[in-house]
């Protein structure tokens, strides 16, 4: 079995020149967990994950959920949460663009390749999930470690269900 048979066709992706905001409502409006970062060519540049964001923009929201006693006063939850963007303006948001907040180092994979070499790519960045590409290197779909193991173990490809696409 091939990636091009297991992999989610249709992907959500965005321009490395999207803003911060763009980025912020792309993965509210389509309720993704990644999204690869495309040059002009629609060439694979990077991958931001909903992780990415958090980190860098609620840097302490995983602290907070370890201690319940916080989660109790919800005034000084939202204040933190206020707080994070309270010193960036519109005019920051528009300056702040994908390129700067992707892995650019992120690796991608042709759909021509085997599922068991997918499978050992994703193993091999401890990730999740690979952008997908054509022998042009432009991006054609994604694909997940648990889209390749259900499809091995059930022994033939088991098409994903096909994502939305915006571009």
């Amino acid at each position: 079995m091939k990636v091009k048979d297991v992999m989610r066709m249709a992907t959500v992706s965005l321009p490395q020149n999207a803003t911060l905001q763009t980025v912020i409502q792309t993965f509210t409006l389509h309720h993704v967990d990644a999204m690869p970062i495309v040059d002009a060519a629609q060439r694979v540049v990077g991958l931001i994950g909903v992780n990415d964001l958090t980190t860098i923009f609620l840097p302490r929201y995983y602290e907070f959920l370890r201690d319940f006693s916080v989660l109790e006063d919800k005034g000084q939850i939202a204040s933190v949460f206020e707080l994070t963007f309270a010193g960036l303006g519109s005019h920051d948001e528009r300056l702040v663009l994908a390129a700067d907040v992707m892995h650019p180092d992120l690796q991608w994979i042709n759909q021509e390749e085997s599922l068991l070499f997918a499978a050992a790519r994703l193993r091999a960045q401890a990730q999740q999930k690979l952008p997908v590409v054509d022998r042009d290197q432009k991006l054609v779909g994604m694909i997940y470690d648990h889209d390749i193991i259900l499809s091995l173990l059930q022994g033939s490809a088991v098409p994903a269900p096909a994502a939305k696409t915006r571009r």
